[in-house]
């Protein structure tokens, strides 16, 4: 029984996986955002194929005003909500982007490199941090 952990953004949505003891996430993969349906329809097809049965979504939470990409993810969380039919819960994302790229770099990975999977690492570190509260 698998959670999966997602990074929303508006090109790119990286996604994480934990083992089946729910112990440890792992970078799992990072695809195009080319509309919310679609995007919603991949992860869909991942929660069966991988047999989730939970998904961490990191929501970005500003200091005061939600934020425009806020408003965004939230319809994309609710659209997911809607089409797929296990428990969803939002976790908070900010600095993770910073904290991934720090990561990577502490890890030796090229920045060229980085671009590529800095997505799936920031969906790492929310489903990591989730996994260790629970």
């Amino acid at each position: 029984m698998k959670i999966l952990g997602i990074d929303y953004g508006d090109r790119k949505i990286g996604l994480a996986i934990s083992d089946a003891n729910q112990k440890l996430a792992s970078c799992l993969l990072t695809f195009e955002n080319k509309s919310l349906e679609s995007s919603v329809l991949n992860i869909k097809d991942i929660v069966s194929k991988e047999s989730v049965v939970k998904i961490i979504a990191g929501i970005p939470v500003g200091l005061k005003v939600e934020s425009e990409q806020g408003r965004k993810t939230k319809k994309f969380i609710n659209l997911l909500i809607k089409k797929i039919h296990i428990p969803v819960i939002k976790m908070n994302e900010v600095f993770t982007s910073k904290i991934a790229e720090e990561n990577l770099l502490n890890a030796g990975v090229k920045r060229e490199k980085i671009k590529e999977i800095i997505d799936q690492e920031a969906a790492r570190i929310i489903l990591q941090d989730y996994l260790d509260g629970n």
